[in-house]
């Protein structure tokens, strides 16, 4: 993990909140109720300090709009310099200084959908605008482990891929950040402030952007880019509340794609391109997928059509609508295996016609070693 150089002011901070020591007394976390994981979502980066009275006032709407849109956006707040003292600053000064000099941030509250600057007290309908306008070309498929004595550290694992042909620069970038943290009021325990607009709850706060500032570099088309690190967590996070979110990002751009949020601890899979029949409410879930023997095909919304002579037509279809060489083997009512030891690599789609009714597309990557 490469992580900026930090001068010998800031390494001192750090070093007291990365050993858990107190600065302002010790912070309590705060739930939000967050879902475990969201896929295809907006990941919006929000600068803010804990000194700045602007933040201050328009931070509750901004986070009202927030709560409201589970599923569809989330930000990820990165805590500045200026224009004040910011403990969460002090805690990771190095990530948001290398997002704020990437987009030339200059003062705050800012908004960032990647190359895009948005407005902390955009309304609801402009919110659903950039949700419908923003691409989401790129499928996650991750695995996050928590390892080690308490456990101190997170294993995090998996696969990106693109549905489409994209552009060259395109990047991974992913962002550990900590649900909620409140300060108490001065006077009871862990009591203090973090600066000095008067903010006691701070969501979704960085602290740290994984594997490092630069992210991940992935590949182009079907073809998937396999990762896996570990990463130590510190002592002052509280596990329940540490999510994992990332999105892609091209470098020279700065055009981002829908991404995802993950609690640790659990797994997401976005793979599975699940289209539902509008006829039947059908659909179709592949795993694993991507795929390299072997996947299993499990229907849903088909119940009063399996089990008889009616039961599902199934082919596997390359890009130019051919039919592949796949073999299906019916496992159960609504489960079927599909042997892929004959099929190249490659992006297909799986056709599922029940008699009478619309197709169920679904797509499978296919990768060989």
């Amino acid at each position: 993990m490469r992580i900026l150089s930090l001068n010998s002011f800031n390494r001192a901070w750090a070093a007291l909140f990365l050993t858990g020591a107190s600065v302002l007394g010790p912070l309590q976390v705060w739930s939000q109720g967050s879902t475990a994981f969201e896929s295809n979502i907006l990941v919006l980066e929000h600068f803010t300090n804990a000194s700045c009275a602007p933040c201050a006032q328009q931070n509750p709407t901004f986070q009202s709009l927030m709560r409201n849109n589970p599923g569809r956006a989330v930000a990820v707040r990165h805590h500045v310099a200026w224009p004040g003292l910011d403990s969460m600053y002090l805690a990771n000064p190095a990530d948001p200084t290398n997002r704020v000099n990437y987009y030339g941030v200059t003062g705050v509250p800012a908004l960032r959908l990647g190359r895009f600057a948005l407005s902390t007290t955009m309304s609801q309908s402009t919110l659903e605008t950039w949700y419908n306008i923003t691409p989401a070309n790129w499928v996650y498929d991750l695995e996050t482990n928590l390892v080690g004595a308490g456990p101190d550290s997170v294993q995090i694992s998996g696969t990106v891929y693109s549905l489409s042909t994209p552009d060259s620069g395109n990047r991974l970038i992913m962002v550990l950040a900590e649900d909620s943290i409140y300060y108490p009021p001065p006077g009871q325990p862990g009591g203090g402030l973090p600066g000095n607009n008067g903010e006691r709850l701070f969501p979704m706060v960085t602290r740290r952007v994984l594997p490092d500032t630069n992210g991940i570099a992935v590949g182009s088309g079907a073809v998937p880019t396999s990762f896996s690190f570990k990463t130590r967590l510190a002592p002052r996070w509280r596990l329940p509340h540490l999510y994992l979110t990332g999105f892609v990002q091209n470098s020279t751009t700065k055009q981002v794609h829908k991404g995802f949020k993950l609690r640790l601890g659990l797994n997401i899979h976005t793979a599975v391109q699940e289209t539902p029949n509008p006829t039947q409410n059908a659909s179709v879930q592949l795993f694993p997928n991507p795929a390299a023997a072997s996947t299993e095909i499990r229907l849903f919304g088909m119940e009063n059509y399996l089990g008889n002579t009616d039961r599902p037509q199934i082919q596997l279809l390359d890009a130019a609508g051919r039919r592949l060489p796949a073999l299906f083997h019916w496992t159960g009512e609504t489960t079927l295996r599909m042997d892929l030891a004959n099929v190249p690599g490659g992006l297909y789609h799986l056709e599922v016609l029940v008699p009478g009714k619309s197709a169920v597309y679904s797509k499978l990557l296919v990768s060989k070693p």
